[in-house]
């Protein structure tokens, strides 16, 4: 089961675009009154967990290094309407679709995370994240199949949520859908662009991984998307109803400062600063998080990082300061224990991806000690601090042993797997899913270890983006002098 809201306040949010007052910027001693033990999480350790849990969201041929032993080769029959190669790829959730918008989204995420945080991914971590990101740019590249077509959706969700089974021995018509010139999709193919250009720079870098051959590839795919994408500005025609996108801008936004990270080239630049200075009022209004569904809040920090105009600080200001404890915006909630609470369900993405982009924020200098501050708080709670359990599987005290997630729930590859022996399953997981985050809890710090309840046990490709980058921005902290890492990343002892 995949499902994600939909927003229907749009007046309200272009009336708050203009009406909204910020608060007053983080005071300077603005800190967590606790004295820390003596160590920090081993961030580290939670980044290869999370890129492990990327490599059990594979599809397709597996590589002959496959770490995860208990999956296989999948899905090889995935393939266009003329016969396309569409093999590869990850799956979205805990389910066996493959959704290319949060797919993107995670792509440029987890590039961003490394270009920002090189430090935080030291040693084999480079290659690992390299090789992870690799698996899906190449899936990108085969869904670009020509210049005015892109494969943007493997499988329906409804087909595929009927069945409770391995990947590994499923076969079922798997529909792939299309956008070409008779249907538009901005959002999606901008969205691949952006992530396929991050790919690219992340790959010409000097060092381990460095791939030159690899780096022009991707930019040349992505320049193509872009054009693709800027064609007809429109949604893509989703096939369900498992996800609905908000607005088709902050894509094109993202994409065109990516394809001027890549390129150099300042007309993209200049694309990008116009297109949010054309009263649009879908670019200048707060976001209600930032996710794969809104990218405005980090398009805003690189614009600002780029030109050093404050109107894309002040914006991002404006929503980060707001999220902040003691600000006084009546929307932000916050639960008993201090998890920043976005929403009922999956409601640690939205916490996750805040982290990142506060780490982000903070490292251009945009309130550094109050922002670390909120990040470090809300992933200590997210790895058990204060809590009784942590909410990544592999981590922590009491982790969790029953995400809502097929493969990981089916017995050894010899045994047949369904909803019987697996989905109601009172036990743990067969497979130890390592290195992903749960959903989370609810508004009263209340969470189940239940399989079933998808809402809080669900894992997801997005889910994991916003955690890994802010463990990869923790790690550069902590990698660093170690007076930046504030005392609040630090494991507190239990309350007694």
């Amino acid at each position: 089961m995949r499902c994600y809201l939909i927003f229907s306040l749009i007046v309200c949010t272009f009336a708050l675009a203009n009406s909204y007052v910020p608060p007053p910027p983080p005071s300077s001693d603005y800190v967590i009154k606790e004295k820390p033990s003596e160590r920090p999480h081993n961030f580290e350790s939670l980044i290869s967990k999370s890129i492990r849990f990327y490599e059990a969201q594979r599809c397709g041929y597996l590589p002959a290094d496959n770490r995860i032993a208990w999956r296989g080769d999948s899905f090889l029959y995935d393939a266009g309407k003329n016969g396309e190669d569409l093999t590869g790829g990850w799956f979205d959730a805990g389910d066996h679709v493959k959704f290319g918008l949060p797919m993107a989204w995670t792509t440029s995420i987890l590039a961003w995370s490394f270009l920002e945080f090189r430090e935080g991914y030291k040693g084999g971590l480079v290659t690992d994240l390299l090789d992870s990101i690799k698996w899906p740019c190449d899936y990108f590249v085969k869904c670009h199949t020509k210049p005015n077509e892109f494969y943007f959706q493997v499988a329906d969700a409804n087909l595929d949520h009927a069945y409770w089974d391995r990947p590994e021995d499923l076969y079922y018509e798997r529909e792939a859908y299309i956008i070409n010139g008779n249907m538009n999709g901005t959002d999606v193919c901008a969205a691949a662009a952006a992530a396929l250009a991050a790919c690219s720079i992340a790959f010409s870098e000097t060092g381990a991984g460095r791939d030159t051959t690899l780096a022009e590839q991707y930019l040349n795919v992505a320049i193509s998307l872009f054009n693709l994408a800027d064609k007809g500005h429109d949604f893509a025609p989703l096939p369900s109803h498992h996800y609905s996108n908000r607005r088709w801008e902050d894509e094109l936004l993202w994409a065109s400062i990516w394809l001027h990270k890549a390129t150099g080239d300042i007309d993209y630049l200049t694309k990008a600063e116009t297109m949010y200075g054309d009263n649009n009022y879908s670019l200048k209004a707060r976001s209600w998080a930032f996710d794969f569904q809104d990218t405005k809040e980090a398009s805003r920090l690189l614009l600002y990082v780029l030109t050093g105009n404050e109107i894309y600080r002040d914006r991002l200001e404006r929503h980060l300061n707001g999220i902040l404890p003691h600000h006084g915006n009546l929307s932000t909630r916050y639960t008993p224990k201090g998890l920043y609470f976005r929403s009922e369900w999956g409601p640690l993405r939205y916490t996750a991806n805040t982290a990142f982009l506060a780490l982000v924020a903070a490292q251009h200098g945009i309130h550094p000690k109050a922002y670390r501050e909120f990040a470090c708080n809300q992933t200590n709670y997210i790895l058990g601090n204060d809590i009784d359990h942590s909410f990544v599987v592999g981590y922590g005290t009491d982790p969790p042993c029953r995400p809502h997630h097929r493969s990981s729930s089916c017995p050894g590859l010899s045994i047949p797997c369904n909803w019987g022996n697996a989905m109601l399953n009172e036990g743990c997981n067969y497979h130890e899913l390592t290195g992903a985050m749960v959903g989370g809890p609810n508004m009263n710090d209340e969470w189940t270890d239940n399989r079933q309840d998808y809402r809080s046990n669900e894992v997801g490709l997005d889910y994991n983006a916003g955690f890994q980058g802010a463990m990869a921005g923790l790690q550069k902290l902590k990698k660093g002098t170690g007076r930046d890492l504030p005392p609040a990343c630090y494991i507190r002892a239990k309350k007694v």
